[in-house]
């Protein structure tokens, strides 16, 4: 990855480094995280003296690549993530690696329910901590492409097309106060509306007179079934 290519944002001061993207271990499948690792992509998140919003780090992808699944191995028991507009999507517990002299390794992997292009990792049960370690962080991501790729309109697509190139004809149209497309489309939309009510509602007409018609004949049959049975 390059500069131009992610973005990170911290809500501490992040110490003893510049650049936090460069730490990141980009990767095409999750491994082992910890035997990987190294001294030189550590760092340590501070907590701003007066701040009291909780520990978090954001990173954001911006070359048509999303995010697939995440490894973290830092001081942290448990993580927030969050993907795009910052929408929940789910908590994850670590592993405890190892624990020497009351500091705690733990490694949480994350695999995404579906692709982000921005993840938001709230590190939580923190305590009183005022700094947090982290020891390695990977991520698996995959291109994606983008509407200029894609050479044609077919099926809905294609009738979406054919129907705006419509409504541009009636924007043409001379004489016709219109303001904008906005007033055609709605206008389109309600029309289509009240055919489809109009068609829902004779169906449901048709299926009421058969359930009327059904009813009777079962009655029929009861009626003289009992007329039989009385003789």
């Amino acid at each position: 990855m390059s500069p131009d290519e992610v973005t990170v944002e911290c809500s501490w001061k992040i110490e003893n480094i510049d650049k936090v993207w460069e730490k990141i271990l980009w990767k095409e499948k999750l491994s082992q995280l910890a035997e990987e690792t190294n001294i030189n992509n550590c760092f340590s998140m501070s907590k701003k003296t007066s701040d009291p919003c909780p520990c978090s780090l954001k990173i954001c992808l911006t070359k048509n690549r999303n995010f697939i699944a995440l490894q973290i191995l830092s001081e942290v028991p448990m993580i927030e993530v969050h993907g795009q507009y910052e929408e929940y999507l789910m908590t994850v517990r670590g592993e405890l690696l190892d624990e020497v002299d009351g500091s705690a390794l733990y490694e949480c992997r994350i695999d995404l329910p579906k692709m982000q292009s921005e993840i938001l990792l709230k590190f939580c049960k923190l305590k009183e901590a005022t700094s947090v370690w982290l020891y390695g962080i990977s991520a698996v991501t995959k291109s994606v492409e983008t509407s200029a790729s894609v050479p044609s309109l077919s099926g809905k697509a294609a009738g979406a097309n054919r129907l705006l190139a419509s409504l541009m004809h009636g924007l043409n149209q001379g004489g016709k106060n219109i303001d904008s497309i906005e007033t055609i489309v709605d206008k389109k939309l309600t029309e289509m509306e009240h055919r489809m009510m109009s068609r829902i509602d004779e169906r449901l007409d048709r299926i009421e007179k058969r359930m009327e018609d059904e009813n009777s004949r079962i009655i029929a049959l009861l009626s003289d079934l009992k007329k039989q049975l009385i003789q």
